[in-house]
Order: C-alpha cells, then sequence, then structure tokens
C-alpha cells in the first residue's frame, strides 16, 4: 500500500472567501490526502514543512505575499526538493510585467511590442520618435490598475519625468486616483518641509516605481481581449469584453463563454508557450491586431478561478475539444498529485 501523501497549505482565519486555500483542501480530502494547515508568515515554516510531499500557496500581489512567497517556496522547491505550488517556473514573473517582457521576448512568443527603458535620455528619444497612442504601464498592477493610454508626445513625457523623477506609486493612476484635496496636500507638503514627516501611503501602495518606464503599443479596434487559462492538459478560454467607455478589459466582468469566439490559434500558442516555459498553471490575455494575428498581453499565475470554472469545457493540447466543466483547483490538485507522484518514484529509484 502507498505512503499516504501529505500536503502543506498556506491557511489562516483571515482569508479572505475566494481564497484557493479551502478549494484544495476540500479537493485534496476528498482524495484522502493529508493537508497540514500552515502560516508562511510564521519564522518556523521551513521546519514545519520538512514532512510534507508538496506545498501549496496561492499568494497574491500584495507587497507582503510577494516579498515572502519568492524567498520561501524556491528555497522548498529548490533545496528542501519539495514539490511547490506554483512553482518558480510559473510565478517569478507574476505581477511584473517588465519581467513578463524579458520572459516573452527570450522565446519570441507572439507578443504586443513594448519597450522598457532605464535611461532618461533613451526614454526621451524614444517618445519622440515614437507613434501615439502608446500604453504606459507600471511594471505592477492588477484588474486593469495602473495602466494608461497615452494620447501624445506631451502625455508621454509627463509619465517619463515622473518614472524617473518622483517615481509613482501602484494604485494612484486612473480608478485609484488619490481622493485628497488640495489642502491636505499642502499640509502634508509642509509636514515634510518642517518636520521630515512622510504622507501616509496611498491605499494599496506597494514600492514606488521609479527610474524605469514601461511602454506597450496601443492595439486599436479592439472591444475585447481572449482570456486562455492553461492547467497541465487543459486549456480554458473566454472573451472579456472591455470597460464601458474604456480600452482595457481586465476587470470588466463582461465575460462570454462562446467557444466558438475563440481563435483556436490563441489555445495553440497558449500550449505552446506553458510547455517551451514548464508553466504549471498560466492565464494568457490575448488581443488581435490589425491583421487578427493573436498576441500575448500579460500573463498570470494568479487568476479568478469561478470564472475559469464556468467555462462549459476545455480544449487538450491535441486541440480537441472536451464538453466537460471542471474547477480549475480541481484540475491543479490532479496535476500536483501526479507531480508528487513522480517525485517518490524518483527517490525509490536510489
Amino acid at each position: 500500500m502507498d505512503e499516504k501523501i501529505k500536503i502543506a497549505i498556506h491557511y489562516t482565519n483571515n482569508m479572505p472567501d475566494f481564497s484557493w486555500g479551502y478549494k484544495w483542501k476540500e479537493e485534496l480530502l476528498k482524495r484522502g490526502v493529508d493537508v497540514k494547515e500552515v502560516n508562511f508568515f510564521d519564522s518556523n515554516i521551513m521546519e514545519q514543512i520538512k514532512d510534507c510531499d508538496g506545498v501549496m500557496w496561492h499568494w497574491f500581489h500584495s507587497p507582503e505575499y510577494k516579498f515572502v512567497a519568492l524567498k520561501t517556496l524556491p528555497n522548498i522547491e529548490l533545496n528542501l526538493n519539495i514539490p511547490v505550488f506554483p512553482d518558480l517556473n510559473s510565478c517569478w514573473h507574476y505581477d511584473e510585467k517588465v519581467a513578463q517582457h524579458y520572459l516573452l521576448n527570450s522565446i519570441n512568443a507572439p507578443r504586443i511590442p513594448s519597450w522598457v527603458f532605464y535611461n532618461y535620455d533613451e526614454a526621451i528619444n524614444f517618445i519622440e520618435n515614437a507613434t501615439y497612442p502608446l500604453v504606459f504601464k507600471l511594471s505592477l498592477g492588477a484588474g486593469s490598475a495602473n495602466v494608461l493610454k497615452i494620447d501624445n508626445k506631451i502625455e508621454a513625457k509627463k509619465m517619463v519625468d515622473k518614472m524617473f523623477k518622483t517615481g509613482i506609486y501602484p494604485y494612484t493612476l486612473n480608478d485609484y486616483k488619490s481622493n485628497k484635496n488640495v489642502k491636505q496636500k499642502i499640509t502634508e507638503m509642509i509636514r515634510y518641509i518642517k518636520n521630515d514627516e512622510y504622507p501616509e501611503p496611498p491605499t494599496w501602495h506597494y514600492m514606488l516605481q521609479k527610474d524605469y518606464v514601461y511602454f506597450q503599443k496601443f492595439i486599436p479596434n479592439n472591444d475585447h481581449d481572449i482570456r486562455v487559462t492553461i492547467i497541465g492538459n487543459r486549456a480554458f478560454a473566454f472573451i472579456r469584453y472591455n470597460r464601458d467607455n474604456d480600452f482595457r478589459a481586465s476587470g470588466s466582468g463582461k465575460i462570454d463563454y462562446d467557444k466558438n469566439k475563440i481563435p483556436i490559434e490563441a489555445i495553440k500558442v497558449a500550449f505552446e508557450v506553458s510547455k517551451k516555459c514548464k508553466f504549471q498553471s498560466m492565464a494568457y490575455d490575448f488581443m488581435l491586431d490589425e491583421n487578427n494575428n493573436v498576441l500575448i498581453n500579460e500573463i498570470t499565475y494568479c487568476y479568478s478561478g469561478e470564472a475559469v470554472g464556468k467555462c462549459s469545457g476545455y480544449w487538450d493540447n491535441n486541440l480537441n475539444w472536451h464538453e466537460k466543466q471542471m474547477r480549475p483547483e480541481e484540475a491543479q490538485i490532479e496535476d500536483f498529485l501526479e507531480k508528487i507522484k513522480e517525485c517518490r518514484k524518483g527517490r525509490s529509484m536510489f
């Protein structure tokens, strides 16, 4: 009889209702797997997980999660040789568009042209000769946050100046602009000058973004994007229509599940990239250019499981359609348990 599997899951009482931890736990218990609830913010977390066969933490894009997750999970995977979800291949670039820029370029993936500059003069030279509109993005941000359409050279220079001089706090642009009035801002400025007292950071603040600028080509005449989610050998897909009077689709909630509207090329590209990069699970945002070519906009291992679970079925990696609903956490657990079993077999050979 096979030895029982034990998996550690980041699981705390203040986890949000939509947290994957709850759903993973349910799936694992159904399969007779032991679940060890852990908190990755405990100082002895490495000792807690050493008796486990696998570790799972669906960490989000808050600064404290990013700080801890990228220091603990890779160490568990690479040095303790314990399978983790998400693994390093799947998450090192999460919520970092600049990292995705280099990743997608390095594998020659079909993607929307983008440019990153770390030198002020180079950035100024670029905007002098650029074709407008452009899209400006901070490296991090979800749900269309920190994304602006730049209509001309004057607007572009304003963003370049900000990024190379004062910097920008994430979630203080577009939908998240500060609601402080002029009097509050002047009062904070006086306190800073007289008492060296820093203003209260904006809500949802992250580390100040500074000394780089990221531009992306604006793709015209798009009223939607195409979300393809790859989990192992399964591809789930749907259309997301833009927000009202906006060029952005992410976070709109306007979803169309008609599979006949999904370009099969998007499914094919998503499978190819996931295979090449060895992603466990990855959501791709595609757009169509002027010639109807599918281009990757962004990628993320972290996505809405509820939206994926409402798909009527999925494509396999041979592009065959399966009319079968499947919750993403079920698919992830299925694949993760297979990974653990493979690791056990490998160890038993030595």
